[in-house]
């Protein structure tokens, strides 16, 4: 076996296994990216509540608390509550009642047949933005809170992209946090709708690429065993975010005091400068190897293993070779590694692919989310069972992503999805329907956070945050459109559900065009990326095994 051959056959990944996934080292950094993670799922939830919808009824003013609700001064409705927008109106010759002494508040005065729109309103909640800014019967103000939270990131995940590829991964990371922080902070001071709004697109447009910044450093920073069970870890963080801010609104019923609790602790995340180790892949890609060395040195010496001396410099000489590679291959085609990129038609591809994939899993996840306020019963507790629906989706990727490949699952889950939610208004009010929708949740969560595994494994090391952050920008189409799929609803009960039915069906067969990843190492190069679609499923792995197993011999 001659040295060049030799060099080729260890990679990072071979280095990354003989330091295992859950050493001190590793547990060390995740713990420290995990809390950024359950900031993002508190972040991503606190829209829903924000500007949530609470009691309120016309003005009456001719008419005391208790008179006010009565049926001759506002319609009521069969279920025997009365109606929020509407009144009815006054007779309108006045002086009548006033010179024979009818008093004001009483049937007589009041036209039950004339409904009148509300002049002012009376509040009986108080814990939303409806009544600290009076938007009162203005729903599409309301919805519009959740479309324009998530229209920010359609500028902040290409913006952590940019600065994950560019500066580091780590430094993404604080960025998203800290703005995130100031921004948020400020929202809760906000005077005015208007105000509150701008700050509302603010925060995420700038500190939006949490979720994703944390992801991409994780990923890099374990082998190819333990990715998935990072992702398990991620979105359990995530679940519990949401929770917690349910939990918090419900307690304190005061949507500024709750803005003040959790964007406070994301401004103390800049000390992660000084305790946040950076992704040794990312110092490859920047030819800065004597920095990716010493990651994996003290990673070799937290964890108390030994990795053999000639596997660095057998890891350090291929990665030389590879970017001595890609500087020729620049010459020669007188382009650079991004134009090639670019001009990649399989890139595109995958962009195009993974990007619907996306706008169906966004549009379908907080939309059901969103609509479940909109059910009977406790909006809290509504939404706290549709995000711990998610906990048994994670544990079931975990299980089924490195047994049965990520394509075959993903496809499973969006088309079970579809089929689930499609029939959804066919069923009858009840427990049923509730366990059809929990359905819908369940799988389309088991399908998205199964996503971000996939999409990190099929796009190159130099431009995976970027790509990824493509794919997660045009993604965000369906979750700025989901606060308004409840409007939907005026049309046809089960519209949404519907449309949402649709998107996952279609998305479902789409998956199944790219390349399986199970098992195979993260790509570094354009090459390798287009070496996935040659390999025959399966075909990969077991060449890598054999490879290793001779390396070893």
């Amino acid at each position: 076996m001659d040295v060049e051959k030799k060099d080729a056959e260890v990679s990072v990944d071979d280095i990354l296994e003989i330091l295992g996934p859950f050493g001190k080292f590793n547990i060390y950094n995740y713990m420290l990216i995990l809390f950024p993670v359950f900031l993002s799922g508190v972040y991503s939830s606190v829209y829903n509540f924000e500007a949530m919808d609470v009691k309120y009824r016309c003005a009456v003013p001719e008419c005391d608390n208790e008179t006010a609700v009565s049926n001759f001064t506002i319609p009521h409705y069969e279920d025997g509550t009365y109606a929020k927008c509407v009144r009815h109106a006054p007779f309108p010759n006045v002086s009548y009642f006033v010179n024979n002494s009818i008093g004001r508040c009483s049937p007589e005065y009041f036209d039950t047949s004339t409904e009148i729109g509300c002049e002012s309103y009376v509040y009986m909640e108080e814990h939303s933005i409806v009544k600290e800014f009076n938007i009162a019967c203005q729903d599409w103000k309301r919805s519009l809170v959740g479309t324009v939270h998530n229209a920010g990131f359609f500028i902040s995940i290409p913006l952590t992209g940019l600065i994950s590829d560019k500066f580091g991964r780590r430094l993404a990371l604080i960025f998203a946090c800290v703005t995130s922080g100031i921004f948020g902070m400020i929202r809760a001071f906000s005077l005015n709708y208007n105000m509150f709004i701008v700050l509302e697109f603010l925060e995420p447009a700038f500190g939006g690429g949490i979720y994703t910044a944390c992801f991409v450093l994780a990923l890099e920073l374990v082998g190819p065993k333990g990715r998935v069970f990072i992702s398990l870890l991620f979105n359990t963080m995530f679940i519990l975010g949401g929770v917690t801010v349910t939990l918090l609104f419900w307690w304190l019923q005061n949507w500024r005091y709750v803005l003040l609790i959790i964007y406070t602790p994301a401004i103390f995340v800049f000390v992660y400068m000084w305790m946040l180790t950076e992704s040794f892949r990312w110092f490859f890609s920047k030819g800065r190897y004597e920095e990716g060395l010493n990651v994996l040195s003290k990673s070799e010496k937290l964890n108390n293993v030994t990795v053999p001396k000639d596997h660095y410099d057998q890891v350090e000489k291929h990665a030389m070779r590879q970017r001595d590679a890609k500087k020729f291959e620049n010459r020669q085609t007188n382009q650079s590694s991004l134009k090639q990129i670019l001009a990649s038609a399989m890139i595109w591809k995958r962009i195009f692919i993974c990007s619907f994939l996306w706008t169906s899993s966004t549009l379908v996840y907080y939309g059901l989310s969103i609509n479940a306020i909109e059910l009977s019963g406790n909006k809290y507790l509504n939404y706290i069972v549709v995000l711990l629906i998610e906990a048994p989706a994670n544990v079931c990727k975990l299980i089924f992503l490195d047994r049965f490949g990520r394509k075959r699952v993903i496809a499973v889950a969006f088309i079970l999805t579809g089929l689930i939610l499609i029939n959804y208004g066919f069923i009858p009010d009840g427990s049923w329907s509730t366990v059809f929708y929990l359905g819908g949740k369940f799988f389309i969560t088991l399908a998205y956070n199964s996503l971000y595994v996939f999409a990190a494994e099929v796009f190159p090391t130099d431009y995976r945050t970027s790509l990824l952050a493509v794919c997660s920008t045009i993604g965000k189409i369906g979750s700025t459109l989901a606060p308004q799929t409840p409007l939907l609803a005026r049309f046809y009960l089960y519209l949404p559900t519907v449309l949402f039915g649709s998107m996952a069906a279609i998305s479902g067969f789409l998956v199944l065009t790219l390349p399986e990843t199970n098992n195979q190492k993260l790509p570094d190069s354009l090459k390798e990326a287009q070496e996935q679609d040659k390999r025959r499923e399966g075909k990969g792995y077991s060449e890598e095994k054999c490879t290793r197993t001779n390396t070893k011999l």
